[in-house]
């Protein structure tokens, strides 16, 4: 005696075995790198010192300006978020003191929030600032994200 399948019944089972994994399980967001989180305008102060810092993120882009007119640098980001400390190498390629431009300033971050704090080296020392006191002769920084209205 042959069997024969209810053309219905295989498109039942067929659909419910389709379905069984659509839309029952919740996508877990992708995590956002920190390049992604630093985009934007972001305004501070050198800890321990007068006035106001400001430094700009676009893509893997860095423009910083100091607490003088005369002290801003632009350049390229290549972070690394798997060390504790999190580091940060910005290579210089403009700045109005020629002898940094093409060097690296090596830096180490931490991001809390729409907070930033960034210890770093001058451009071209080897040296990466141990922490975030500023012993060390590093010059420490505390940023504040901006959002867009206040720019």
């Amino acid at each position: 005696m042959k069997t024969y399948w209810n053309p219905m019944v295989v498109v039942l089972v067929v659909t419910a075995v389709l379905m069984s994994g659509c839309g029952s399980k919740e996508e877990t967001p992708a995590p956002v790198s920190d390049r992604e989180t630093l985009q934007g305008t972001w305004v501070g102060a050198e800890v321990g010192q007068d006035g106001q810092a400001k430094v700009v993120f676009t893509d893997n882009t860095i423009h910083f300006t100091g607490t003088h007119p005369q002290e801003w640098y632009k350049g390229t980001m290549v972070l690394n978020e798997e060390t504790t400390p999190k580091q940060g190498d910005f290579t210089i390629s403009e700045c109005p003191l020629q002898d940094y431009v093409g060097k690296v300033a090596k830096a180490i971050y931490k991001l809390e929030g729409d907070t930033l704090t960034m210890a770093g080296s001058e451009p071209g020392d080897e040296t990466r600032p141990a922490g975030f006191d500023g012993t060390d002769g590093t010059r420490v920084f505390q940023f504040t994200r901006q959002v867009a209205d206040q720019e």
